[in-house]
C-alpha cells in the first residue's frame, strides 16, 4: 500500500473526502484545543518558505529537528499545510490562529497575551472534566469514581480530558511513586470482525517540571473483541522511567495517552512525532510561565499529533489527557504499598478499548 502523502491528506480534508473527512470532523469537534496545531503548521509553512522565524516559531521547528525529523521532511509538511483552504482553516483552528499565513509572525509575547483565552476555552470544552480536588477529598472521592463522559461525546471527539484543580497542598509530596498502564481490554475491535484482528499499540507522553518523556508499547498482535492483554514490565510506564519509582515534582503532571491501530505505518516514527510535539510544548511552558497553562498545552499536543501523524498510515483510535497535581496523586496512595486503580475508555466510535492505570507508592 502506498503511503498517503501530506498533500493528499490536506486535499481530502478540504473536500471532506475519505480519511481526510474523518480527520477534519475530529479536528472540528476539538477546535478549541487546536491552537498549538495552528502554530506548528504555521511555523513549518514559514520554514518551508525560508521565511524568518520568530522565537516561538523557531522553538517549534527545532523541536522536530531535535527529534529525528529532517529539514526535507519538515519542508514537505510545511508545504502541505499551506494547501489547506481558508474555509478549512476557519473550521478547524480557533479564529485568532486561522488568520496566520507565512507572512505573519507570532511570538512568545503574542502567546502570553492570548494565553488566558486559550486556557478558558480549553477548560470549557465539552469533553473536558475539571475536578475540584478539595471537594473530592472532603467527600472521599477516589480516582476510580471521578466523573466520566458519556460514550457518545467521547466517540464524537475521539479524546477526553481530565483536569484536577485547586490542590490543598502546593509543595512537592514526599515518597517514591510509579504510574503504569497494566492491562487493556478490547471492547470492540476496529472495523467489521471478519476483516481480521486489531494490532494496537500505545503511546505515552508525560510533561512535568519542564521535562518530557515519550514511550511506546510493543504492537499487540491478533487482538479481538473481548480480549484482555497485559503490559510487561518494559511497557506502559507513565511515571517512573523503565518502571523504576521516582519522586513527584511540585505542581502538575500532564500526560497524553494515545491508542493506535497498526496498519502500514512506522510506530517509532509516530513515537518520535509525539516526542517532538511534547518538546515544543515544553518550550512553550518554559518561555511563557503562564499559570494554569499545562492543561491547554498538553491538550494542544494531541491535536498536533492527530493531524501530522495522519500522514503515517496508522490510525488513531482514541486518546486521553490527564493533568494531575502531584499532591492529589500522593493523597490517593498515602502509605507505602498503597495502589490506586483508574480505568479510562478509548474510542472514536469504531474501535473501543478500556485501559487500566495503577498508581503505586513504593517508598517514603
Amino acid at each position: 500500500m502506498v503511503a498517503r502523502t501530506p498533500e493528499r491528506i490536506v486535499q481530502d480534508m478540504g473536500e471532506r473526502r475519505g480519511r481526510g473527512a474523518k480527520l477534519r470532523a475530529k479536528l472540528e469537534k476539538n477546535r478549541d484545543r487546536n491552537w498549538l496545531l495552528a502554530l506548528t503548521t504555521h511555523s513549518l509553512g514559514k520554514f518551508a518558505e525560508k521565511q524568518r522565524l520568530s522565537d516561538l516559531e523557531q522553538t517549534l521547528v527545532s523541536a522536530f529537528l531535535d527529534n529525528g525529523y529532517s529539514e526535507d521532511e519538515l519542508r514537505k509538511l510545511g508545504e502541505a499545510s499551506e494547501l489547506l483552504s481558508q474555509d478549512a482553516r476557519q473550521a478547524v483552528y480557533p479564529a485568532r490562529f486561522a488568520r496566520l499565513d507565512v507572512k505573519s509572525s507570532y511570538s512568545f509575547d503574542d502567546l502570553r497575551k492570548d494565553a488566558p483565552e486559550i486556557v478558558r476555552s480549553t477548560l470549557e470544552m465539552p469533553n473536558l472534566t475539571a475536578v475540584d480536588v478539595g471537594k473530592a477529598h472532603s467527600e472521599r472521592t477516589s480516582v476510580r469514581n471521578l466523573p466520566r463522559l458519556d460514550r457518545r461525546t467521547l466517540a464524537e471527539h475521539g479524546a477526553e480530558f481530565l483536569v484536577t484543580q485547586n490542590p490543598d497542598v502546593q509543595a512537592a509530596p514526599s515518597g517514591f511513586f510509579t504510574i503504569k498502564a497494566t492491562q487493556f481490554r478490547c471492547n470492540d475491535e476496529t472495523g467489521a470482525d471478519f476483516f481480521g484482528s486489531d494490532e494496537p499499540y500505545w503511546i505515552f507522553g508525560t510533561l512535568a517540571d519542564g521535562a518530557t518523556v515519550t514511550t511506546r508499547s510493543r504492537i499487540f498482535g491478533n487482538v479481538d473483541t473481548g480480549n484482555t492483554r497485559t503490559f510487561n514490565s518494559a511497557d506502559g510506564s507513565i511515571w517512573g522511567a523503565n518502571g523504576q519509582a521516582q519522586r513527584f515534582p511540585e505542581g502538575q503532571i500532564g500526560t497524553l495517552i494515545q491508542l493506535w491501530e497498526h496498519d502500514h505505518g512506522d510506530p517509532e516514527k509516530i513515537r518520535a512525532a509525539v516526542a517532538a510535539a511534547f518538546a515544543g510544548a515544553a518550550g512553550v511552558l518554559a518561555a511563557t510561565g503562564v499559570a494554569a497553562w499545562i492543561a491547554a498545552v498538553v491538550a494542544g499536543v494531541g491535536a498536533v499529533v492527530q493531524q501530522l501523524l495522519a500522514f503515517l498510515d496508522d490510525d488513531l483510535i482514541g486518546e486521553q489527557t490527564f493533568v494531575f497535581h502531584t499532591a492529589t496523586l500522593a493523597k490517593q496512595v498515602p502509605n507505602v504499598g498503597n495502589t490506586q486503580t483508574m480505568t479510562r475508555r478509548f474510542t472514536d466510535g469504531d474501535g473501543d478499548y478500556t485501559l487500566t492505570i495503577v498508581t503505586t507508592r513504593t517508598g517514603n
